[in-house]
């Protein structure tokens, strides 16, 4: 079977098809209405109600906009663009990659979304928009390593849901494909650091990719070996977008501050109210404080809710709980609105230094700090009642 040039591997006989469709469905514009920006996509290889969800990024935060299923391996969204901007097509299926398909809309576009396997990193995006056939590039030049990651990553969850089978015999296996998630990735982003050396810092196509590569660095210790040559593309980028959050964030993983540790003084910082007033973390001392970095996107950190709202009033005399997170700001209100949060709640997306100080790799993320400012505990990580134990430790008459 001739490889199809538009998937650039070997292709299902319908799939051709499809490809040939393509150039014409794009330059007809696709009837899409004012405004709106459609994806299309054919997978002959996706199962018949396979649910498939269109996300738009918000920070990092992933907010659903559409939802479809899949019927004869077709599917397709409808999304009312009112800019350019970063979307994601997730699945939750078992026999899909879970790792998201990125995409860019515009008003009035859209982009046509072919593949022949169930690997959506790596399924082929065509699009007038600029930016999409830019990350295109960056895409193609790894798209061997990045089919190899999904499945390594396929069998992994495979493995997880194995029974049956001796603990040591999974844990073996596990640590394998771990060693070579790794390595694919490591060569992914090596891949990815060439076509950056190569393209030009003002995109946000770039700003995108080097911010991906910059945040492993910053919490993976596989990943040190490309600081350097991330720093280079690093002093590239223009200082607008090194002022920005992003290049903030990339700047703080590329140079990490001092981490407090147990034992040592508390980080202080300045940090916003949701009435945006300015209030800093050692003006909480006299009492414990319980540092909660957490997320509305974070399942965990939701489950955690109810117990950090028991402990602030059990212990509302001799402990103040700070919950910090790096949301939006009109998403974290929103949110905080929902969730019932009546204890002190401070916003930190304007400053990414708090979370690396207190070494912050994944949420929830927990500091009980004296009340003379010493760092006594810190974890990660949700387990129910696992919070009022620790809290007792010092907290207990």
């Amino acid at each position: 079977m001739k490889k199809n040039r538009y998937l650039g591997h070997k292709s299902h006989p319908s799939m051709k098809k499809a490809a040939f469709l393509i150039s014409a469905i794009l330059a007809a514009g696709c009837g899409a209405p004012e405004n709106a920006f459609l994806a299309e996509g054919y997978a002959p290889t996706l199962k018949d109600s396979t649910r498939l969800i269109l996300t738009r990024f918000e920070g990092e935060m992933l907010i659903p906009v559409d939802t479809a299923h899949a019927t004869n391996g077709r599917f397709s969204f409808r999304y009312p663009a009112t800019g350019k901007g970063r979307l994601a097509i997730l699945t939750f299926s078992d026999d899909v990659s879970d790792m998201f398909l990125p995409l860019w809309s515009a008003p009035g576009e859209k982009a046509v979304i072919t593949g022949d396997n169930n690997y959506k990193r790596t399924w082929s995006v065509k699009s007038r928009i600029p930016e999409q056939r830019e990350a295109e590039r960056y895409k193609q030049a790894a798209k061997k390593e990045y089919e190899k990651l999904q499945q390594i990553s396929m069998e992994y969850r495979k493995l997880s849901n194995t029974h049956g089978v001796s603990a040591d015999s999974i844990s073996d296996k596990r640590q394998a494909l771990k060693h070579t998630e790794d390595s694919l990735q490591y060569l992914i982003y090596d891949k990815t650091l060439e076509q950056l050396d190569r393209s030009e810092p003002d995109s946000p196509v770039f700003t995108d990719e080097l911010s991906g590569i910059c945040l492993m660095i910053r919490h993976y210790e596989a990943f040190a070996g490309l600081r350097e040559r991330a720093e280079i593309q690093y002093d590239r980028l223009p200082e607008k977008i090194k002022r920005s959050r992003t290049g903030k964030e990339m700047y703080v993983a590329l140079h990490p501050p001092a981490k407090v540790r147990t034992g040592d003084r508390m980080a202080d910082a300045e940090l916003v109210d949701s009435n945006g007033e300015t209030h800093r973390l050692s003006e909480y001392l006299g009492k414990y404080v319980l540092l909660d970095f957490w997320s509305f996107g974070c399942g965990p950190c939701l489950l955690s809710l109810p117990e950090l709202k028991a402990a602030s009033e059990s212990y509302r005399d001799r402990l103040t709980v700070i919950s910090i997170t790096s949301d939006p700001k009109d998403l974290w209100q929103t949110a905080s609105e929902e969730h019932g949060i009546t204890w002190v709640n401070l916003n930190a997306s304007d400053d990414p230094t708090v979370s690396a100080r207190y070494g912050v790799n994944g949420i929830p993320h927990q500091v009980i700090i004296s009340p003379a400012g010493i760092v006594l505990d810190s974890w990660a990580g949700y387990g129910q009642g696992l919070l009022e134990q620790r809290l007792k430790t010092y907290l207990s008459d």
